[in-house]
């Protein structure tokens, strides 16, 4: 019993020590989005990253905040705009072309992640100089989060909201679950300045993130607004491709068994606040005093 208190002592301490740093960080950051749904520019229909095509590439920006509370984990809030879009005219699968349907989406991600940070793949001290002024760390993460989205598409020049059409008879929810999962590595200058990227790959439980799912119905199912009916069915004919039966009622229009997913790569900034200034500063002075030009005690960000 003795041995346990004082390994939780130890943890409890290490944690608390931990939290007087420079823990709390906001950002800012911008990069770039893919998709990965029942649409898409691709010549075949693969699984998972593999059916992503670089023409679909588009933005995505955000801010951040994140609370490291023990030397091997933290918690990352994030708030983004992703534009997500997919176009089956820009295919080289002739099913596709025939299908002729596109979307634009502008997503608001809200999500929140619980990192873990592998000490192995970090360095508190790069160059290993003593003067504490650069650190490198990489973690992975996972979490859960949730999406707004309205899906639109574009005909003879207007935006049309496709959700509010029923292409497929079904008014489906413009809110949907993520579970969030992936990785980043950051450097950190002067103890606040930092400088990261980030993959995170999207998991949404939602199949309507580009207004296709399941298959073709009856117009009367769908809206009352005559734009409904023809934003669900695009097919034109002609030049080789399949014969029009192919796109009617009951043919399918997308495939049900794989939800939509989403991918983003950005690079960061962000600034960090120093907690409890007074305990840090009573407790590790050392860290501010003489510092050899080789070697020396590495800094703990």
């Amino acid at each position: 019993m003795k041995k346990i208190f004082l390994i939780l002592f130890y943890l409890v301490s290490l944690q608390v020590c931990y939290g007087q740093q420079y823990n709390l960080g906001f950002g800012v950051r911008a990069g770039a989005s893919n998709f990965l749904g029942d649409i898409g520019s691709g010549d075949l229909a693969r699984n998972f990253v593999y059916n992503m095509e670089l023409r679909d590439t588009r933005w995505a920006v955000g801010a951040t905040v994140r609370y490291r509370f023990h030397p091997l984990f933290a918690v990352q809030g994030s708030f983004d705009w992703v534009r997500l879009t997919g176009e089956d005219a820009s295919s080289d699968n002739r099913a596709r072309l025939g299908r002729n349907l596109s979307f634009k989406n502008n997503l608001l991600h809200l999500n929140a992640k619980l990192e873990w940070y592998p000490q192995l793949l970090s360095v508190s001290d790069v160059g290993y100089r003593g003067r504490y002024r650069l650190d490198y760390q990489t973690y992975f993460f996972a979490g859960v989060g949730g999406v707004y989205h309205n899906p639109k598409a574009e005909y003879n020049g207007e935006k049309y909201r496709l959700r509010q059409l029923m292409t497929e008879g079904v008014k489906y929810s413009p809110i949907a679950f993520t579970m969030p999962f992936g990785g980043g590595f950051f450097f950190t200058y002067k103890r606040v300045h930092r400088f990261g990227f980030e993959y995170a790959w999207n998991l949404t439980f939602t199949d309507y993130l580009d207004d296709i799912s399941t298959q073709y119905v009856d117009p009367s199912l769908m809206s009352s607004d005559p734009m409904a009916a023809i934003l669900a069915n695009r097919y034109e004919g002609g030049f080789g491709l399949p014969d029009g039966v192919q796109y009617g009622p009951g043919s399918p229009r997308g495939d049900p068994t794989d939800r939509d997913n989403f991918m983003t790569m950005t690079i960061s900034y962000s600034y960090l606040i120093r907690t409890r200034n007074s305990f840090y500063r009573n407790n590790y002075s050392w860290m501010y005093g003489n510092k050899r030009r080789w070697g020396g005690t590495k800094a703990k960000f």
